[in-house]
């Protein structure tokens, strides 16, 4: 109890001599600014490097995957690994989340294989770096307004102080020495804001940059599972569609559904099972 009342009567004896008299002395107009930029800037700081603990471990992620494959091959849909990877929260799920949905266009749009492995990988990529490096640029931008911050409250503390020199020749020393105090006092604020956070800047993006990369192989082997469990069968299912649109499949057709097979790498099984299934939705017959 008696540790309690100290520390309250410290921090109490802080903010009421300390702070405030630092405030008042160095211009609200000026600290009162610095000040909150600084409560901002430490506090993206400690969120940041919580979310960057908060990434799952390999371990964890190649659970994850394995998971995943299981629900791919099992349903042979995505639905329910949106449910998955909405269910996680984390920094995977919030990658996986945006590959998935830029995976449904491109299924719209019937790219290639290779066309869609290479935009979602670069969705990956892109969606990892967004997460991770989100608010990095206010840190930046804090940094910098506030040593110029600082430094305009210089150029006004020196302002003051030479205009009081000018008046008639005779300056009070008292007011002089108070000018060039709340422009020192205002360079230092200043400078106390934007050095932690462009350290803190460096370090997250150092860190954030390291993250992604490490993530790359894992996001690699998802975007893989993914267009072999069903990328591949939806493409083959679009292919076979485009043939029987006439209603009947020619000679011509036939041949080019074999060479898609091949390059897609669809067993005969899948082949019939897509073919039938394609063939009863359309209601036509094969020739």
């Amino acid at each position: 109890m008696i540790l309690l009342i100290q520390q309250k009567s410290w921090w109490s004896w802080l903010w009421d001599n300390w702070l405030v008299d630092i405030i008042i002395k160095g211009g609200p107009y000026i600290m009162v600014p610095l000040f909150i930029f600084s409560v901002i800037s430490m506090g993206i700081i400690i969120e940041r490097i919580y979310r960057y603990l908060k990434i799952p471990k390999d371990k964890k992620i190649a659970q994850m995957l394995e998971e995943v494959e299981e629900i791919l091959r099992t349903n042979k849909k995505i639905e329910p690994v949106v449910k998955y990877f909405e269910n996680k929260k984390n920094a995977l799920s919030f990658v996986f989340l945006s590959v998935l949905k830029r995976y449904e266009f491109l299924l719209q749009e019937n790219r290639s294989i290779n066309d869609m492995r290479q935009e979602l990988m670069d969705t990956a990529v892109d969606s990892t770096s967004d997460y991770l490096e989100e608010f990095l640029p206010i840190v930046a931008t804090i940094a910098n307004v506030a040593t110029l911050l600082g430094l305009f409250g210089t150029i006004i503390g020196m302002i003051m102080s030479f205009d009081e020199l000018a008046k008639g020749g005779r300056g009070d020393p008292a007011v002089v020495a108070h000018g060039i105090s709340v422009a020192l006092l205002t360079t230092a604020a200043g400078l106390t804001v934007a050095i932690p956070s462009v350290l803190g800047y460096s370090f997250l993006r150092r860190r954030a940059e390291k993250i992604t990369k490490h993530l790359e192989p894992f996001e690699n082997h998802f975007v893989n599972t993914l267009l072999h469990e069903h990328g591949r069968i939806e493409s083959y299912r679009a292919i076979v569609a485009s043939v029987y649109r006439n209603g009947s499949l020619t000679e011509e057709g036939g041949e080019y559904l074999r060479r898609k097979r091949i390059e897609l790498d669809i067993s005969d099984e899948e082949a019939r099972a897509i073919e039938d299934e394609v063939i009863k939705s359309l209601k036509v017959k094969k020739e």
